[in-house]
């Protein structure tokens, strides 16, 4: 599967805002009540009060679980998840598997159109944000659970707002799927300092592309995120890829497609979790693929 990927990104507010009624109520079964009582307690706190954010934290909390089972009652054709996470994990494993499935869709969709297929990787997320959070939206963040509640972070360095949102980096100390992109037409980007500013941040996820020209080799750094499942290195001008790819061994997919890379080897041969290699429009030789697909018999290996 060929990715042409020509993406246009906004930054990704994931916080899922939840119902009505007095704290300790049940929540509602309405999901716009559960938006319309978040909206109230994220403008009625005292975010200076210790007892208050207290108070706010917790039904946020439990708004945001109801939320989250309605969501999942929507779409309930997924099998119930087992008994033993707890709510918590539940939670977090549903929205990530439902945006990254998204995401994975449109990967997917975008290689069955050919090589000239136009879409964009965030889109599953930007819906989410624009239907849940339309009304929501402040670019004065002041509240320090909204940074620690984001669980994803979408940065677009051909936007304009995408230096204030490197310079708040360290502030989002819950992302777990970190979006870096150039944008239609790629853009200049820092990335040694990028990953520096992210390098305490939670990630299983990374995805770093269509920086095209303006992107040449990714840094040693990137070995700071040891517990990627994913990484993403799209349509860059990479020749080789950082050799702390190999300390990743829990990553499971890894795609290097539209790179100059001419070899993969050793980096990536102890990766024995991965189940899906991207190599398409590289310079990586036939002769390596078949090296690559017996070194990782568990890995498919994606040429086209």
């Amino acid at each position: 599967m060929v990715r042409s990927i020509f993406v246009i990104l906004v930054f990704a507010l994931l916080i899922l805002v939840p119902p009505g009624g007095a704290y300790g109520a049940q929540p509602s079964d309405d999901p716009e009540t559960i938006r319309k009582e978040l909206k109230n307690i994220n403008k009625s706190t005292n975010w200076s009060d210790p007892a208050s954010v207290k108070k706010a934290s917790e039904r946020t909390k439990q708004l945001r679980k109801q939320l989250l089972k309605l969501q999942v009652q929507r779409t309930a054709d997924a099998p119930a998840p087992p008994p033993h996470p707890t709510a918590e994990q539940q939670e977090e494993a549903a929205k990530q598997s439902e945006i990254t499935g998204k995401m994975l869709d449109k990967i997917q969709e975008a290689a069955d159109k050919g090589e000239g297929a136009l879409f964009d990787l965030a889109e599953p997320v930007r819906q989410e944000i624009e239907k849940e959070y339309e009304e929501d939206r402040d670019k004065s963040i002041k509240n320090q659970a909204y940074y620690r509640g984001l669980t994803t972070l979408v940065i677009d360095l051909s936007r304009k707002e995408a230096p204030v949102l490197i310079n708040l980096l360290e502030k989002f100390t819950g992302i777990k799927i970190l979006v870096l992109t150039g944008g239609a037409n790629g853009a200049p980007v820092d990335l040694p300092m990028i990953l520096d500013k992210a390098k305490n941040m939670p990630l299983t996820e990374l995805h770093i592309f269509n920086f095209r020209g303006f992107l040449v080799n990714v840094p040693e750094s990137i070995g700071a995120f040891s517990g990627l499942t994913k990484l993403s290195l799209f349509n860059n001008s990479l020749t080789k890829i950082p050799e702390a790819i190999a300390t990743m061994k829990e990553l499971q997919v890894l795609y290097v497609d539209i790179n100059p890379i001419t070899t993969l080897l050793p980096t990536v041969k102890g990766l024995t979790n991965l189940t899906e290699l991207g190599v398409g429009k590289t310079k990586i030789s036939a002769a390596e693929q078949e090296q690559l697909a017996k070194l990782l018999p568990n890995c498919r290996i994606v040429t086209q």
